[in-house]
């Protein structure tokens, strides 16, 4: 068999474009992503055995210069050694990292804390707070005492978070404590039954709701909603004062109370709660304390430690508990509303940490992931650089927060220009925020809040923004080259003109690819010519390796914007598999269309036949559902139809996600090396074969433009989610139909099945004079919002951890049938391998599959065997 000459063409385009991207200017770096460093709190991690159990705790001081860690002090009445308030509130932090990075070492530390929270629960779902260097709990001291208090609520917090985290990977130790878990549901139950805020808090009662909505997360549980929306109610009245009267929408418990900046999480758990619950009248209730004197907080410059009824504000201390809080609310509003400009406001609260504050200094440090303790007071600054627990802690939930948005971690850089205010009630009308390179954001008090411009610190003053990110006056232009089929079309079109709306400084030109030519022969040509755009979102996996050797894209793991979008959005384990060998990721994984058997449930149901489970199983329903229906001797309908056709992307939908249903994750290529020649290779072609040889699989092609699956002369196929819609629009009277997962060899474990991904990416090209302006674009095609509409108007998935779980994509998928059940795949899939010469391995591959299956002319193995040597001959060579 000849290879398709399109291979040949393309090898020679990118001959050619590696030669000319040596004349290429190299895209200049951006700012490096900020690294969040879990190692100082590891540093006041303490092992001690508790009620007779070991357990982690974390020290609750460490003083400068050599932060060695130590107890209580004296003026604290010698209180203990670690608290639960810290310890759970470190074990939320620590269950973050885990869930993003897959570092077992997070999920054991943060085991280690939650072993504490159990031990130190007292039997009714109260808890106390401290312990001594010997393990002692402190029951004496009213900061300790046992309680719903405080420290009950954020172990609320970090066993839910827990239970959503680690899920059914640890039920033996999650199942240790679930009765400590439900004791303190149900007392929390008590609570708020009875109408009474947490330990009458605020801040107590939004911290054991975010425990709750993990908790829902994690399952939906009808009575954990309603328990849920309850305590949330309790929080949605307790705002103080109106858009222009003190204090400004402020959350206290009493009107006579003053506001405290001090774990000021209200906001946060709210916007959490418009979204777990689907409950739009919780982020209008979240909205008023952020728009209201939050907003003061931003043109003031600078947050305030508390503010009384009348407005006044008192300034310091200033700390990470502090900041931390309207860091995270900022960023669960902009999660629950969609408006961009709660982002950019979150990450300039967190630009505190990074150096923006009284004392100029970076709060946070990267390297150590020490923070400092605060700053005490103005004139002269009293920087506290002693590091305790509950700084660390706290400024590691912010970091963890700003690092998963795009927006926010490129607004952490910026600080304000100009005195800061001493005063909420007297303030600038406007607050310019000066960025890296002389970008520059300016807030503006407006009629719908606070407004957002951005421009060039030398526009004229008061000028909307043109360009916050180029030292031209004129905006920014961006060409973004989609799919040319009408659904991804229609949906480049609607995210860029919203893009356009709220981005003056960037705008986005589409121009969707040239219909009737691949996208890998108009991209590798534009290499060529240096005409290729800024950014394209066709981009396949057998195209990556030969643009990356061709100098022609952008890596985009060390761009803050796709970096913190990467992290936001996957998991390392979804992102192993797709890293060139240098490690860096070149294209961004934007949607995935994971293989299932569709099976149309009417003709199985008639032939007594369930959807197979395995390939026996598989091969006994293509027996059954073959068959002669009108009795002319011939074969009419049939189980299943593989093409003869042996173009190599035609083993997608057959050999490929059967191996791979069988492989254990194994692709074609591991390390360099071919490992196709294995037993999941052969009996995905066996199958096949036997399937041939029975004549239950037709030996012959239907007429082209034809879909035997949709008139119901097949009754299974290998198919993505991408064809639901077309289904729909076709709208096929009396066709019924159902997935199920890709039948596996017989025996394999179900860790071992995975499906094959069907993966396209975004790619950001070298010829792009805007590398920053394209990432951010880029982490906006990939956001929530973006891929509710990706799932709503091309009914095809996000490549994005958790889908199938996460309530802000429940509404989209069940837009679809059967797409939920698609979504549950997402995490378990596996696209070809990233090599220039992917092709030629399939095409290797298909003449196997027609030699060995369909005509049986050789041995599966031999055919196989003989591929793979003829793969390996290729690598040799280059």
């Amino acid at each position: 068999m000849n290879r398709p000459t399109l291979l040949f063409c393309l090898t020679a385009v990118v001959a050619m474009a590696s030669s000319c991207s040596r004349k290429m200017d190299p895209v200049p770096p951006g700012p490096a992503p900020l690294v969040v460093n879990l190692d100082y709190l590891r540093h006041l991690g303490l092992d001690a055995v508790v009620a007779g159990k070991p357990v982690r705790v974390v020290s609750l001081y460490a003083e400068a210069p050599d932060y060695k860690p130590t107890g209580s002090p004296e003026r604290d009445d010698y209180e203990g050694i670690a608290s639960l308030d810290d310890a759970a509130r470190a074990a939320v932090a620590y269950l973050r990292a885990y869930e993003r990075t897959g570092d077992v070492r997070y999920r054991e530390q943060a085991l280690g804390l939650l072993a504490f929270v159990v031990s130190m629960e007292q039997g009714d779902g109260e808890f106390v707070n401290f312990v001594d260097a010997h393990g002692r709990p402190n029951r004496n001291a009213e900061s300790s005492r046992k309680s719903m208090s405080f420290w009950a609520a954020r172990s609320l917090w970090a066993l839910g978070e827990a239970v959503r985290v680690l899920g059914p990977k640890d039920s033996v130790r999650l199942g240790v404590m679930r009765p400590v878990l439900d004791r303190t549901i149900a007392r929390v139950a008590r609570e708020v039954s009875a109408g009474r805020l947490i330990d009458g808090s605020s801040t107590a009662t939004a911290e054991a709701l975010l425990g709750l909505l993990a908790l829902e997360r994690a399952k939906h549980d009808p009575a954990m909603a309603s328990l849920a929306a309850a305590t949330a109610s309790l929080l949605v009245p307790l705002t103080n004062g109106g858009a222009d009267v003190p204090p400004w929408g402020a959350r206290v418990e009493r009107a006579d109370a003053d506001w405290h900046a001090w774990g000021a999480r209200s906001t946060q758990a709210l916007a959490t709660a418009a979204v777990v619950l689907n409950h739009p009248d919780f982020a209008v209730a979240a909205k008023k304390e952020a728009d209201g004197l939050w907003s003061r907080f931003l043109l003031a410059g600078q947050v305030a430690s508390s503010v009384s009824p009348d407005g006044t504000a008192k300034w310091y201390p200033q700390i990470a508990y502090g900041l931390g809080s309207v860091v995270e609310g900022y960023l669960a509003l902009a999660d629950a509303t969609g408006d961009q400009r709660y982002e950019v406001f979150a990450g300039l609260a967190a630009s505190w940490f990074a150096g923006s504050n009284p004392a100029g200094v970076a709060m946070y440090d990267a390297k150590t992931g020490r923070t400092f303790d605060g700053i005490d007071g103005p004139s002269p600054v009293k920087l506290n650089r002693n590091a305790g627990a509950e700084s660390t802690v706290e400024s590691l939930l912010a970091m963890q927060a700003v690092t998963d948005n795009p927006e926010a971690s490129q607004y952490i850089s910026y600080h304000p220009i100009g005195t800061l205010s001493q005063s909420l009630s007297r303030l600038p009308d406007e607050r310019e925020f000066a960025g890296p390179d002389g970008h520059t954001v300016v807030l503006r008090q407006g009629k719908s809040g606070l407004e957002m411009f951005r421009r060039h610190s030398s526009s004229p003053s008061g000028s909307p923004a043109t360009s916050s990110r180029t030292r031209s006056s004129e905006p920014v232009t961006l060409t973004y080259w989609p799919a040319a089929n009408p659904s991804e079309t229609r949906l480049a079109t609607k995210l860029a003109a919203q893009w356009n709306l709220e981005n003056p400084d960037v705008q986005v030109r589409v121009q969707p690819l040239p219909a009737g030519r691949s996208t890998e022969e108009v991209l590798l040509a534009a290499i060529v010519a240096r005409a290729t755009p800024d950014v394209s979102s066709n981009v396949s996996s057998a195209l990556l390796a030969r643009l990356v050797r061709a100098n022609g894209v952008v890596r985009l793991d060390t761009r803050s914007a796709t970096a913190a979008r990467l992290q936001e959005r996957t998991s390392p384990a979804m992102l192993s598999s797709l890293r060139l060998p240098d490690g860096g990721i070149y294209a961004f994984p934007w949607k995935t269309n994971p293989m299932m058997l569709m099976y149309n449930v009417d003709l199985l149901r008639a032939a007594g036949v369930s959807p197979p489970r395995n390939q026996t199983e598989f091969l006994e329903a293509c027996r059954r559902l073959t068959r002669d229906t009108n009795g002319d001797g011939r074969t009419d309908r049939w189980a299943f139809w593989a093409t003869l056709k042996t173009t190599w992307y035609e083993r997608f939908y057959d050999f490929y996600p059967l191996y791979l249903a069988s492989s254990g994750g194994r692709t074609l290529v591991e390390n360099g090396k071919i490992v196709f020649d294995n037993a999941a290779a052969v009996s995905a072609l066996e199958v096949l074969r036997h399937g041939f040889d029975e004549g239950v699989l037709p030996r012959s092609n239907f007429a082209l433009g034809r879909d035997p699956f949709m008139d119901g002369t097949v009754a299974m196929k290998i198919i993505g989610p991408w064809f639901l819609k077309e289904l729909d629009e076709l709208k096929i009277h009396g066709l019924r139909y159902d997935v199920t997962p890709i039948p596996a060899a017989d025996g394999t474990p179900e860790g071992d099945r995975f499906a094959f991904a069907d993966l396209r990416s975004i790619a950001i090209f070298t010829t792009t004079r805007h590398p920053e302006e394209a990432a951010r674009f880029v982490a906006y095609l990939t956001s929530p919002a973006a891929d509710r509409l990706l799932i709503e108007e091309a009914s095809q998935l996000p490549y994005r951890r958790g889908l199938d779980s996460d309530p802000r994509f429940t509404a989209s998928l069940k837009r679809w049938p059967t797409l939920s059940t698609y979504a549950t795949y997402v995490e378990r899939t596996r696209d070809i391998d990233l090599d220039p010469d992917i092709v030629e391995m399939f095409d290797l591959l298909s003449e196997a599959y027609e030699e060995s299956a369909v005509y049986g002319k050789v041995p599966v193995k031999q055919a196989l065997t003989k591929a793979a040597t003829e793969a390996r001959n290729i690598l040799n060579a280059r």
